[in-house]
């Protein structure tokens, strides 16, 4: 269904500034305008109390449904951030642990996955294979029976590569090992336990019956495309609920990280655990922590989950004690909100300074590319085979991250480096919304191998 000119009245009204609108209400109201999300909802949690709980839009354009606080949006990906709480609960009973292998649980899977643990699964280094061909019907265990039958992708532990497979097998595992489906296991563990009542799952799946919601009042999801919101079911299959999938409020996620906060509901050990990058055979530290994402932002280390990409967006600074989390239903976005509420809470830090730039054609060459992209209008031919994938993000979510940036206004070189003919550039780019890091890397005759946002201290 696409809607049109209803939705245009009831957004506007929607977004209309309130008389003495905050920074994050600012932010929240541009960037909502700029990429026309429909609906949106904000949870900031500081020092273990709630300092900022707002709802922004609508969550139903035919029916003109506001967002409240208490509204479930999908949270997609982010749902890994509840998976990585629950092996940590498990954990703490001693129904788990961590370093355990796999087929511990699972014992008829091959002697290749006895160095397979469940840290690995948890933090995308196990080398479980994708793309099994699998119903969105088959089980959790099925899909591990499948996996079973196929070669390791690569030797786990020695690298991070972000997957789907690997939490399908984590949650067979983590239902043998505690005889309960992962729904009713994330229902013991945590959602009542906390009280949370707008969390869960909706179990449908595309082309069968769903067993009864578990909740009620949820956003719809939309997709900006050609001028017109599309409506995007954007379902999950149960089989992959550890991964994404999940249903959560603004209210209740503030409530899960005050909770955590608190050192009540986790332990310090276990909450360390979960928020450290897991090593890697040789030593260095993976891109995961335990389901969650492990980075830097404006110098404090950070963990947390986007999903969908941006249908939701959680960062949590542990030093500081503060959660920022942000909600839309706009699926064409890119996750830019959770930095840009930090912003209003993280003093900045010194900028890095420039590096003369000996090749200034290399630069216009970003400029004039990045703006293209943003205008739709970016050449393919730009582009090796390599950096197909660049110009297919640029065409997509990367043109959505650029129409909310807003227009380029300059470029500072950061670093160069050269291997072989080709050769790797970072950039500050200076939106007129916000200043970002971005990764170039070129060929010898001056093509695009590579062209994506990166992080600061890329």
């Amino acid at each position: 269904m696409i809607h049109r000119a209803l939705p245009v009245a009831l957004l506007i009204a929607a977004l209309a500034s309130p008389a003495a609108a905050d920074p994050v209400d600012d932010l929240m109201r541009s960037y909502m305008e700029a990429s026309h999300i429909p609906g949106a909802a904000v949870a900031v949690v500081d020092d273990g109390g709630v300092e900022k709980l707002e709802a922004y839009g609508i969550a139903d354009l035919a029916q003109g449904r506001e967002v409240t606080p208490d509204t479930p949006f999908q949270l997609a990906s982010a749902s890994k951030i509840f998976t990585g709480v629950i092996l940590m609960r498990l954990s703490e009973q001693g129904v788990i642990r961590l370093d355990d292998s796999v087929t511990l649980y699972l014992p008829e899977a091959p002697e290749t996955w006895k160095p397979v643990t469940l840290r690995q699964l948890a933090s995308h280094m196990s080398g479980m294979p994708e793309r099994l061909g699998l119903p969105p019907s088959a089980t959790a265990q099925e899909v591990a029976q499948a996996a079973m039958t196929r070669p390791l992708a690569y030797e786990p532990g020695s690298e991070s590569r972000y997957g789907f497979t690997d939490f399908i097998v984590l949650t067979a595992a983590l239902e043998k090992a505690t005889g309960l489906p992962f729904a009713d296991l994330l229902r013991r563990e945590i959602t009542t336990p906390l009280g949370l009542t707008n969390t869960g799952f909706t179990f449908a799946t595309q082309g069968a019956p769903a067993a009864p919601s578990q909740v009620r009042g949820e956003t719809l999801i939309y997709d900006w495309r050609d001028g017109v919101q599309q409506n995007d079911t954007f379902l999950y299959a149960p089989q992959g609920y550890a991964a994404g999938g999940l249903y959560s409020s603004a209210r209740d996620l503030a409530k899960l990280f005050v909770a955590i906060d608190a050192g009540e509901f986790l332990s310090a050990e276990s909450f360390a655990a979960l928020t450290t990058a897991a090593p890697l055979n040789d030593g260095r530290p993976g891109g995961f922590a335990i389901g969650w994402t492990a980075n830097t932002y404006r110098g404090e280390p950070v963990f947390g989950h986007s999903g969908g990409p941006a249908l939701a967006d959680i960062l949590h600074v542990p030093s500081k004690r503060l959660t920022l989390i942000a909600l839309t239903n706009q699926r064409r976005f890119f996750p830019l909100l959770a930095q840009s509420i930090a912003d209003t809470e993280l003093p900045a830090i010194a900028p890095r300074p420039p590096t003369p730039d000996s090749r200034p054609e290399l630069t216009s060459a970003v400029a004039a590319a990045l703006t293209s992209a943003g205008a739709g209008t970016l050449d393919k031919a730009l582009f090796t085979m390599e950096g197909d994938a660049s110009h297919g993000f640029l065409s997509d979510f990367g043109r959505a991250l650029l129409t909310a940036v807003g227009p380029l206004q300059g470029l500072d070189l950061l670093s160069e480096a050269s291997a072989g003919d080709s050769v790797r550039r970072s950039y500050r780019a200076r939106f007129a919304n916000r200043e970002m890091v971005w990764i170039v890397r070129f060929d010898a005759d001056g093509l695009f191998a590579e062209l994506r946002p990166g992080g600061e201290n890329d």
